[in-house]
């Protein structure tokens, strides 16, 4: 039983004791501007909320470098979300059900550094194993009503915190996938149980225990401390988490078929699609990257995907060299053995010599752009399908209404009557009516550089075909006057450093997104 005054002193190992204490604060980065903005719009509005779990890791988390957990009244919800647009952070659920009741998340751009910043939001305490979360536990208006201060946030006092840190770690031995994911992280467990042991009062902590789960003994408190302490436990940790669940079957929010159902739903999810399944309230949006080579365009559609594929499900294409359709693997097998058995028809000799003496192209290279027009068609009909499920998609380049222009329709009028009837004019319609009615991307990233820097990076690229520095001339005019009518357009200018770059890139497409 609880004898003693300090949780500290009744561990079964020495190094729970000693430990810095929840009012310890060390040198700490400042918090981050959008999240600061946040918390004093929130004090100042008068709601009622709370950092209710984690904190030992709270100073990290105000700084970016963690997600923030606050639990709001759910009185002042409205004011809530109200405070998060005003402070920059825009709203985010779960795909495919995979969130939780009474649970949302918000991300607002850093502006220091290329990341997003990430508010979990709580009106219910929901709490079992990451995955499932099958237990609501009633107790938010009893941490609301009492908390304190630290880092300048209001946060449960240390009792309730060790209390639901106990419950959170037993219910969490309840399942076999929890098991591993918990036990590669063990050391972060053992750290916030000796921080918020070195504080706590035991005798109030019994008091919450008996006064939240009346039904529990509590000495069952202090067993869950004490296996918890001991990382071999491991057998001892899933009993008592059985005997946690059982105490709490009352408070379940799944039955035991529909946790297993969820539980297999979620595995199965992750299996497949390997990324968090988070998309924009405000439904999801086709972004594309366009510019002349050597801007910079895969790099900085690769840098945006990772950033935002931390939190969101983003698709990333490049649209330049769409994949092979069933349609197209036959004549993409031929026709590059075809092209370089005669070097004249290889695009980029054929292009100076279609620019030069303003011929048609040859009957080869109009199926090989016919073929690109239909894999194109094909990649973004898809990505319009991911878009529209709420998915955020990058495009490397993508079509325009500029005729002529790279990724566009070659063909005009005036090309049309040049070639005369015959298999070359058909081929030239069906790619002029590939490219016709394509959806044009929600936001366009145009980006620029002057053309000594297109050339210097061009010399550098690893490509198979090496330097091009006559094609850069060659499109850069072209590249730079493309037009999409539909689209909002945010020109970039990339003759900076890359970080610099990529912070201008986020902080242009987050405002669509």
């Amino acid at each position: 039983m609880f004898s003693r005054r300090h949780l500290t002193s009744m561990q079964p190992k020495a190094y729970l004791a000693g430990a810095a204490g929840p009012e310890t604060t060390s040198a700490l980065p400042p918090p981050k501007e959008p999240i600061r903005r946040l918390l004093a719009s929130l004090d100042r509005m008068g709601l009622r909320y709370c950092h209710w779990k984690s904190n030992l890791r709270l100073g990290e988390s105000l700084a970016g470098e963690g997600d923030l957990d606050l639990l709001i009244d759910r009185q002042d919800a409205a004011g809530f979300q109200t405070a998060l647009v005003e402070s920059g952070f825009k709203l985010a659920v779960s795909a495919n059900g995979a969130g939780h009741p009474g649970v949302f998340h918000a991300f607002a751009l850093d502006p220091d550094a290329p990341q997003l910043l990430h508010v979990h939001a709580y009106f219910q305490i929901v709490t079992g194993d990451s995955l499932v979360k099958a237990y609501h536990l009633p107790v938010e208006s009893a941490l609301l009503a009492n908390t304190r201060r630290l880092h300048g946030v209001p946060v449960p006092t240390v009792e309730a915190e060790l209390v639901l840190f106990a419950l959170r770690i037993a219910l969490k031995h309840t399942s076999l996938a929890e098991l591993f994911l918990l036990q590669r992280h063990y050391d972060l467990v053992l750290q916030e149980l000796k921080w918020l042991c070195a504080s706590a009062n035991s005798d109030k902590a019994e008091e919450l225990w008996t006064a939240w789960f009346p039904g529990a003994p509590v000495s069952l408190l202090h067993d869950l401390i004490e296996a918890i302490a001991e990382p071999r436990a491991m057998v001892r940790r899933i009993l008592l988490g059985r005997q946690v669940a059982g105490q709490l079957r009352g408070w379940r929010r799944l039955n035991t078929l529909s946790e297993a159902l969820s539980r297999m739903q979620r595995v199965l999810l992750l299996l497949l699609r390997r990324r968090r399944r988070l998309i924009p309230t405000a439904a999801g949006l086709v972004i594309a990257f366009v510019g002349p080579m050597g801007t910079g365009k895969s790099t900085l559609s690769l840098a945006s995907a990772r950033i935002l594929g931390h939190h969101f499900d983003v698709r990333a294409v490049h649209v330049g060299k769409p994949p092979a359709t069933f349609v197209s693997l036959l004549p993409r097998l031929i026709l590059p053995l075809a092209r370089r058995i005669l070097p004249g028809h290889r695009s980029s000799a054929r292009a100076e010599r279609e620019q030069k003496q303003n011929v048609p192209p040859s009957l080869l290279n109009t199926l090989w752009l016919t073929v690109l027009a239909h894999d194109r068609r094909a990649l973004l009909s898809r990505c319009w399908r991911y878009a529209a499920a709420g998915s955020i998609v990058i495009a490397d380049r993508y079509p325009s209404a500029t005729l002529g222009a790279v990724d566009s329709s070659r063909f005009d009028d005036e090309a049309l009557a040049r070639c005369g009837r015959g298999p070359k004019q058909w081929l030239m319609r069906r790619e002029r009516a590939l490219y016709t009615g394509l959806p044009q991307p929600t936001l366009v990233i145009r980006l620029t550089a002057p053309i000594e820097t297109s050339l210097r990076r061009d010399a550098v690229r690893i490509k198979k075909e090496g330097p091009d520095p006559a094609a850069v001339k060659r499109r850069r005019k072209i590249e730079m006057e493309t037009e999409f009518p539909n689209s909002r357009v945010i020109s970039v200018d990339t003759d900076q450093p890359l970080e610099d770059t990529v912070k201008a890139v986020m902080q242009a497409l987050w405002s669509s997104v």
